[in-house]
């Protein structure tokens, strides 16, 4: 479960970035959905495994 979310954090973080390279319709949302990403990315990391 833990790597699941980790990619799908990855995934977000980059779709922001891409979206703007390639000047997609809506990417300041892509854009919020990267700081999503970066603060899933973020919270596993702080977060101690069991």
């Amino acid at each position: 479960m833990r790597k699941a979310i980790m990619i799908l954090g990855i995934g977000l973080f980059l779709a922001g970035p891409i979206a703007k390279i390639y000047h997609l319709d809506h990417a300041n949302n892509y854009m919020i959905a990267s700081g999503l990403g970066l603060v899933m990315i973020t919270a596993l990391a702080f977060v101690k495994k069991k």
